[in-house]
């Protein structure tokens, strides 16, 4: 009898740790105490108020990396992880890949006197600039309007020169002198921005 009785003890024993460890489980691992929480979407917030935002819900933001995007806001949330919409425990940190404050510098390539304008277009693409003004210049060596020539290239909005090899900005804009033959102003075809010589 006495044996019994140890055992049905040991049993009642065994029930109540089990219980104990299903309702510990239950609470880290369910809602049950409130303690998940869902991320939000922080996709181009400023990384400073993001941390606000995840320190405000229990969270911890940590900044892992800074990326260039174009188009991005600075200092803005480009990536997160966990992902927004994910629910996650209370204390849980989350990482933060930002947006650079610096725009990265690129090397203006060499246009002037050795592309036409659509090779120029396609090159400043590549090269991560935007073409800017395009100034039709009367050019005697230019024989149809075809031809197209890139005469000159500036920062725009200046008359500075740029040297191939220059340093710019990322997505600068820039102007673009084009040669044109002499008749070209006497057809139906509307010049922009017409200068008479080169500064």
């Amino acid at each position: 009898m006495k044996k019994i009785g140890v055992h049905l003890g040991l049993m009642v024993l065994l029930l109540i740790v089990l219980a104990t460890g299903t309702l510990f489980f239950l609470r880290v691992y369910t809602k049950h105490d409130g303690e998940l929480v869902k991320v939000k979407d922080l996709d181009g917030v400023k990384s400073n108020k993001a941390i606000e935002v995840l320190e405000s819900m229990g969270l911890e933001g940590v900044v892992t990396d800074t990326v260039f995007k174009d188009g991005a806001k600075r200092l803005a949330v480009v990536n997160q992880n966990p992902a927004a919409g994910l629910n996650v425990k209370r204390g849980r940190k989350i990482y933060l890949v930002i947006n650079t404050d610096k725009v990265p510098m690129v090397m203006m390539p060499d246009l002037a006197e050795k592309t036409s304008l659509p090779q120029a277009q396609s090159i400043l693409k590549r090269a991560h600039l935007r073409l800017g003004k395009i100034i039709r210049q009367v050019d005697a060596s230019v024989r149809t309007k075809n031809d197209e020539p890139v005469l000159a290239q500036y920062e725009s909005g200046t008359n500075q020169i740029l040297a191939p090899g220059t340093l710019v900005e990322r997505n600068s804009e820039i102007d673009l002198v084009i040669g044109v033959p002499a008749n070209y102003f006497d057809s139906d075809s509307t010049a922009i921005d017409v200068v008479d010589e080169l500064p």
